[in-house]
């Protein structure tokens, strides 16, 4: 047989192997992202119930003295690969009711971004449970509203109320797939002036 003749049966087996290696990569990672995101099993536990949740202010200024946010989660890696790149993303809004001071009796509810932070865990190995807390303090804070223009009497209470997105999203089967799921406007906790 000639040298190029071998040589391009070499290229050909070589493309073959490398092409059922990412096949059965790729199909093994399928698998593993509906054994993970099984509703059924506890492999993701993201209790929002369980957060911790502190906020100090003072009424007269409105101004902001104290935060501090704890969010206690755990995934289960069930899958055949490291879950690798794991990152949490947290948005926390307030919605209160905004006093018009320009017409009276006209008063909005509005929504604004309070806190804001993305953390990342990195690798979750196979077979192991990833325990982790989401923390954020008042280097996350965005903006908080002007106490003199919350509606502190509002009917019914309560006087602000918190809502959270959560994302988590990571990189998986040898980095050919990427996995991410959201919660969206989940109420975590409301203040109400005493």
């Amino acid at each position: 047989m000639r040298p190029s003749r071998v040589f391009r049966l070499l290229f050909r087996i070589f493309i073959l192997l490398l092409t059922l290696s990412v096949t059965v990569v790729s199909i093994l990672g399928g698998l593993s992202a509906f054994v993970i995101l099984d509703p059924n099993s506890n492999n993701i536990g993201v209790d929002y119930t369980d957060a911790s949740f502190d906020v100090n202010f003072n009424n007269s200024t409105g101004e902001l003295i104290a935060f501090n946010f704890s969010l206690p989660f755990n995934i289960t890696n069930a899958g055949y690969f490291d879950l690798e790149d794991l990152m949490v993303d947290i948005e926390i809004g307030i919605r209160y009711e905004h006093i018009n001071y320009t017409i009276l009796g006209q008063n909005d509810t509005i929504f604004i971004k309070f806190f804001e932070k993305q953390q990342d865990y990195g690798t979750i190995t196979k077979g192991n449970k990833g325990l982790f807390d989401f923390t954020g303090d008042m280097t996350n804070v965005i903006s908080f509203p002007n106490a003199t223009q919350i509606n502190w009497y509002r009917t019914p209470p309560p006087d602000l109320e918190f809502f959270a997105n959560f994302s988590i999203g990571l990189t998986y089967s040898l980095g050919l797939h990427s996995l991410a799921f959201n919660m969206h406007n989940i109420s975590i906790g409301d203040y109400s002036y005493p």
